[in-house]
């Protein structure tokens, strides 16, 4: 009699076995794919945050910047390096701004005449006498013709000779130069503060 009656108990057994089984398999799954992370669980930087780390930075360097600008009692110091006002001199200017030179009646004052024009040297002379300078006698310039006047100046009367170039009209900054120690080109010189080489522009424009 018992014979039959067991078989039904031990299909419904197996069943119950297979299900916790598979009860078993379902949860361990389930707890294996919430504890692996995932892109959306994490959390994204809000914009309070990213400005909070931008201002700290910013505050950061402005602490930098105040640490590097000491000031001491009567002293400043400064971090930056300083501005190039000053222009290298690539040629001789006879102009000083701010810089007043010695009174004409002080400044001697030699013409010679690189041109072919006659009394050019004498006019000019007379020109600059008129204007109190100390004149000495006009000389003739050997070589060829110039096509520009030049004001040569000795040393120590670089205003002067920018003066004298203004007063010509002629350009103070591009027409002044260094006296040249060779002046064989002008054989009757006399020792003077100022040479003028007296070019084609001016000789024929008088």
């Amino acid at each position: 009699m018992n014979g039959p009656m067991s078989r039904p108990n031990n299909a419904a057994a197996i069943r119950g076995a297979l299900l916790v089984v598979v009860a078993v398999v379902v949860g361990i799954y389930l707890l294996r794919g919430t504890d692996t992370p995932t892109l959306d669980s994490v959390p994204a930087a809000s914009p309070t945050t990213v400005q909070s780390a931008s201002n700290d930075a910013g505050d950061e360097a402005d602490a930098t910047d105040a640490a590097t600008a000491t000031t001491l009692p009567g002293i400043s110091v400064a971090t930056s390096a300083p501005e190039q006002d000053e222009q290298d001199e690539t040629s001789d200017s006879g102009s000083m701004v701010g810089f007043e030179g010695r009174p004409n009646n002080e400044v001697s004052v030699q013409v010679a005449n690189s041109t072919t024009v006659r009394g050019a040297a004498g006019r000019t002379t007379d020109t600059l006498k008129t204007k109190g300078f100390i004149t000495r006698n006009p000389i003739n310039m050997k070589g060829t013709a110039l096509d520009r006047t030049r004001v040569y100046y000795q040393p120590g009367s670089i205003i002067e000779a920018g003066d004298i170039a203004s007063l010509l009209g002629l350009d103070p900054d591009n027409d002044t130069y260094k006296m040249p120690t060779d002046l064989s080109a002008f054989p009757d010189v006399e020792d003077a503060h100022i040479l003028i080489a007296l070019g084609i522009d001016m000789a024929s424009a008088e």
